[in-house]
């Protein structure tokens, strides 16, 4: 009975084959939406719960394109890590991507710390995404979410969009 079917059946596996082949190589080629990883409501929970966990609010400017932005940053200085929760957070514009600057106590306030870039918006979904500065942050008293174009680093006036104060 199963000679009856052989060829079909090897068919359907063949094809079940070529479909897993295909998603996994699609995952693969395919750049990642985001610039960085994602983190989880338990990391958020877990973090905020942490000693010395530092957090605040995201104030908005008078930008009309994020008046619907909601979420907040913390900071843990001892473990050199944080986390910032966003929703409704549109996405740039073409040629453009978000930066999460840092100011600590520590260093000028003309020389903020890169935490982050983002090359898309968070949608209507809660948004958990896992920051660390590229060097040590012992007293940072502000965070910025800047607008800015992808080919440079560090615009002379970047876009203040969202601000979190400790």
């Amino acid at each position: 009975m199963l000679e009856k079917y052989k060829y079909g059946l090897l068919a359907a596996l063949f094809l079940l084959v070529l479909i897993a082949v295909v998603q996994a190589s699609y995952r693969w080629w395919v750049p990642s939406q985001s610039v960085l990883s994602e983190g989880t409501a338990q990391d958020y929970v877990e973090l905020k719960k942490a000693a010395n966990t530092k957090g605040g609010n995201w104030l908005r400017t008078l930008n009309s394109d994020i008046q619907e932005v909601r979420g907040d940053l913390l900071w843990n200085s001892d473990n050199q890590v944080g986390m910032m929760r966003l929703v409704n957070l549109p996405n740039p514009t073409t040629g453009y991507q978000y930066h999460i600057w840092a100011y600590d106590s520590h260093r000028p306030s003309d020389q903020p710390i890169s935490i982050a870039v983002l090359d898309r918006g968070s949608g209507q979904q809660e948004w958990f995404v896992p920051l660390t500065a590229s060097e040590s942050m012992p007293s940072p008293y502000k965070f910025e979410l800047t607008l800015e174009p992808v080919d440079t680093q560090q615009t002379a006036n970047p876009l203040v969009l969202l601000m979190v104060q400790f």
